[in-house]
């Protein structure tokens, strides 16, 4: 398939993240030699661009105060994009007998560990393929097989301080039964591709002009507020679901198959805690007790918590979520406790909106006008009060006011009585 997007903006500049996802997918037989197959995919599109503005960094004026200060942000390093290819050899297990058809198979990839080196990003993962076969004796059988992965990826600049999110998708999978020198079928062929991304950010402390005025003129002085982007979080968890399923009585005699979806309902930061609503869609092959097969759908709603340590508005999260196994007991003729282990991928971002100034006027017809003409003013200080903003109040050296007085500090210890020169 093709597909193109039109996104409204400038696209120049920008790197676009893509993903695909099978929404869902109904098959029915027509004829005995004919299936009609249904289905839909989504295709989820990011595009990620870097975002200018222009801030003052220095004014050329004697006259001018200038605060200068800090913001603390994370500076996009790059989005590293690489396939790893899989070729593996899965054993259905000793004494078992040869295959004689594949029914099902299923994959997923869950990210362990990602860190980065010096221009380097590391991933650690495995693939877990899930198979369902009938052998030429006995009934169906499951295999299942955990492969792990280590990939490298080159980021140009990156260092061990700085931070990343990896995530990994199956590219492409195929899995066949591997004929052996005997000429019987006792293991499986596999061969898939994985994509491998890693988006990488360096925490840099930006030097900027918080605020700004002139001892001697009047000054219009324009702010904007910027968003500097940090990553607070990067989760890497693996979270188990339970839930007590009901049956019609009889209906559950045993399971031939089972594989599970997750699907995502909301993401948001509350209290504190990163906080993830979604349902894992659970399919269900059984038998009753008259070995009639039957097929079952059963949603299961789960709630996960995870302790930030922090709360803030402008916090963001888009988690990815996997099923990486499902385990189950059946408990009754009707009844199940089944058991989903979800891998949780997580960054959270956290958006500092900072004030800095973008313009300043200085109107040099229009001096300050000073209600006290002596050479120094007394001015009784409380505790908290910052020295800028008494040098701004009455137009004066922040330099100076520290100096007579013997200040060091930025904000006053306790209530003190000031001098400030009026020069």
């Amino acid at each position: 398939f093709s597909k193109t997007f039109e996104s409204g903006i400038d696209c120049d500049g920008g790197t676009l993240l893509c993903r695909t996802k099978c929404e869902y997918i109904n098959c029915r037989a027509v004829t005995s030699r004919k299936i009609d197959i249904h289905g839909a995919a989504g295709i989820y599109v990011k595009l990620v661009k870097r975002k200018c503005t222009e801030v003052i960094s220095d004014v050329d004026d004697t006259n001018i105060e200038l605060r200068r200060g800090s913001a603390p942000a994370t500076s996009p390093m790059g989005n590293a994009e690489k396939y790893l290819v899989i070729e593996e050899e899965i054993e259905t297990g000793q004494g078992q007998p040869p295959i004689r058809s594949l029914i099902r198979y299923d994959a997923c990839v869950a990210v362990k560990e990602n860190k980065l080196l010096a221009g380097k990003g590391m991933v650690k993962g495995e693939m877990i393929i899930t198979l369902l076969y009938c052998p030429e004796e006995g009934g169906v059988q499951t295999v299942r097989s955990n492969i792990p992965f280590t990939q490298l990826l080159e980021i140009e600049g990156v260092t061990e301080q700085c931070e990343c999110n990896a995530t990994a998708e199956i590219a492409y999978i195929d899995l066949k039964p591997r004929i052996g020198a005997s000429g019987e079928a006792k293991s499986f062929q596999l061969n898939a591709k994985l994509l491998i991304c890693c988006e990488s950010y360096c925490n840099n402390d930006v030097d900027v002009i918080l605020d700004a005025y002139s001892r001697k003129y009047e000054a219009d002085i324009t702010k904007s507020e910027v968003c500097f982007n940090k990553i607070c979080n990067n989760v890497t968890e693996t979270f188990n679901c339970k839930k007590n399923l009901e049956f019609p009585d009889g209906a559950l005699s045993n399971v031939a198959d089972m594989w599970c979806e997750v699907k995502t309902d909301s993401a948001k930061i509350e209290d504190g805690n990163l906080v993830i609503n979604g349902t894992v869609i659970a399919d269900i092959v059984a038998f009753d007790n008259n070995e009639e097969p039957s097929f079952y759908e059963k949603p299961i709603e789960f709630e996960y918590r995870c302790s930030l340590g922090k709360t803030s508005e402008n916090m963001r999260c888009e988690p990815k979520i996997e099923p990486v196994s499902v385990n189950y007991t059946i408990t009754g003729s009707g009844n199940m406790e089944l058991r989903i282990d979800l891998s949780i991928n997580a960054a959270v971002y956290e958006c500092n909106n900072v004030p800095l100034i973008v313009d300043v006027n200085i109107d040099e017809k229009r001096q300050i006008e000073r209600k006290d003409r002596g050479a120094m003013t007394i001015y009784f200080a409380s505790t908290g009060e910052s020295v800028w903003d008494i040098a701004r109040r009455y137009s004066a050296s922040v330099q100076e006011i520290k100096q007579i007085n013997d200040i060091t500090e930025e904000d006053l210890q306790n209530d003190k009585m000031i001098l400030v020169p009026m020069n």
